[in-house]
């Protein structure tokens, strides 16, 4: 079961960075949100409501092995999530968001980077 919901862990971010790359260029600054940024908007909501629903999941089961590394992982991505949606809301109200979307991707490489090195990450399922 814990394979499953990984899969849908790791689908779900990148269905994430999709649409936010995607709901960030579809509002300009200077005439406003695209017809396509509310969709795309409400979309990433639910996938980052699964990214959250499935990363809690995996948190409880896989604490065991290591609890402060999984501990710092749902942490950031709870950093993640916010960062996406104070980016997001930042722009809708045309206020300088750049600044927010780098710090977005960087906290969002640095969550995957120590996903993969955990020990249900891809890095570690390569050596065992």
């Amino acid at each position: 079961m814990i394979t499953g919901m990984l899969h849908l862990h790791i689908i779900s971010w990148v269905a994430v960075l999709i649409l936010f790359f995607a709901a960030y260029e579809n509002f300009s600054d200077r005439l406003g949100p695209s017809k396509y940024f509310k969709p795309l908007h409400m979309v990433l909501r639910l996938f980052l409501l699964l990214a959250l629903i499935s990363g809690a999941y995996i948190f409880f089961q896989a604490s065991d092995n290591n609890a402060a590394l999984y501990g710092i992982k749902f942490l950031l991505g709870l950093i993640t999530i916010g960062l996406v949606e104070m980016t997001l809301a930042r722009k809708k109200k045309k206020k300088s968001s750049r600044n927010f979307f780098y710090l977005t991707l960087l906290f969002a490489l640095i969550t995957f980077g120590l996903g993969a090195y955990l020990p249900l990450g891809p890095i570690t399922a390569l050596f065992n």
